[in-house]
């Protein structure tokens, strides 16, 4: 019974013992329907913006006045139900749950309105269609400046780079006259005097001709290297495996260590790119690899390659004496060497050149030591690129 007591109050708000709306109306079609059909397609509006809102929140998660729209979106709901009950009244008197719907969407409205004070500063910072147009046109303009000058700069850094190598390659042949000039009368020295010339003088004259020569390897590393910056490439398909055969029999052919060499190659992918620049790379890389395993009886090297979605990594490993890997940075400048000459002769040069050309297919080099060995790895893309990989 005391339950039946307190859902009385509950009851009370289904109570339609009230006269209907309409009655109001006399029942009369065109007031009736004209009343209903604007409540209704109201009614239907209001719902419709909520979820428009809510779409654009879900869509503008960076926009910070977020919370006011899902307040606009509960009010317009509320407002929406209201229109819904006042047709539900026209013919079913539920005067009460009307009025508790009012108050539901007057206690939304005054907090929307508090809302939309507290985020009035916010708004006020959303800029104007023309000041968006302002901005556009400042950022293009700094663009179009900014354009302007990459192209004068890089065409300041190619008249530079062009400057630098003509100097190189005009120093390198001047150079190349006094060599000759000592090397010359060295050998004619030595030739026609060696009788008169003790021990040490000999010892002498021979270091000087060894320094000369040691010059010319200098010069002519300069001049293959100066040559390489105004060399167009030619690129066709490169059959690695080809290359890499044909570079370990030349060197067979010339070397003069007299120890066996193994090529270990495991079966290569081809590559886009200019194949007499290719060979310099791979003739270079291996030569180093023969020249630096002078510690192993028999020279072992092996080759091999990675393939991923864009590029291809080929890997020349030899089991010599390494590097220190804390001057690795230095390793593909020009004249930088690792090892002193007594250890590895050389000219420094070699793999410079080396970096030079895989940089001019878009590619990068790299090299690693771990105490039994070294290994230098070059990576190119699979496909022809007209500028390099950002």
């Amino acid at each position: 019974m005391d339950g039946i007591l307190l859902l009385n109050p509950i009851f009370e708000i289904f109570n339609n013992n009230y006269m209907p709306h309409g009655a109001c109306y006399f029942w009369e079609p065109t007031t009736l329907w004209s009343n209903v059909l604007g409540d209704g397609v109201t009614a239907f509006s209001y719902y419709m913006i909520p979820g428009l809102l809510i779409y654009f929140v879900n869509k503008r998660k960076d926009i910070e006045i977020n919370a006011l729209l899902v307040a606009f979106a509960i009010f317009i709901v509320a407002c929406g139900t209201v229109h819904v009950m006042m047709i539900v009244n026209v013919w079913t008197p539920y005067y009460d749950i009307s009025g508790m719907i009012k108050i539901i969407m007057a206690l939304v409205s005054v907090g929307t309105v508090f809302m939309l004070w507290k985020s009035m500063p916010e708004l006020l910072k959303i800029p104007s269609p023309a000041a968006l147009q302002e901005a556009n046109d400042e950022i293009k303009s700094l663009n179009e400046n900014l354009e302007d000058k990459v192209k004068h700069r890089t065409k300041a850094l190619e008249e530079m780079n062009s400057e630098l190598e003509s100097f190189s390659y005009s120093i390198s042949h001047d150079l190349q006259i006094p060599v000759r000039a000592i090397l010359g009368f060295s050998a004619m020295l030595e030739e026609d005097h060696i009788d008169q010339l003790n021990a040490e003088a000999t010892r002498k004259l021979q270091n000087i001709s060894n320094s000369a020569l040691k010059m010319n390897e200098l010069i002519q590393g300069i001049l293959e290297f100066s040559r390489l910056g105004r060399k167009d490439k030619k690129d066709t398909m490169i059959d690695m495996n080809l290359l890499f055969n044909e570079s370990v029999n030349e060197i067979r052919a010339g070397d003069t260590t007299n120890k066996e060499i193994e090529l270990n190659i495991k079966d290569l992918p081809a590559i886009y790119g200019d194949e007499s620049m290719m060979k310099q790379v791979v003739d270079n890389l291996l030569s180093n690899a023969v020249k630096y395993s002078i510690n192993q009886d028999k020279i072992k090297i092996d080759v091999f390659s990675k393939v991923t979605e864009n590029e291809i990594t080929y890997f020349v490993k030899d089991y010599g004496i390494g590097f220190d890997e804390k001057y690795k940075h230095k390793m593909f400048d020009v004249f930088q060497r690792l090892h002193d000459e007594n250890t590895v002769k050389g000219s420094g040069v070699g793999l410079a050149i080396v970096n030079r050309i895989i940089v001019k297919h878009f590619g990068s080099l790299d090299a690693n030591s771990d105490g039994k060995g070294a290994t230098i790895k070059f990576t190119l893309p699979k496909k022809k690129l007209l500028k390099p990989v950002e």
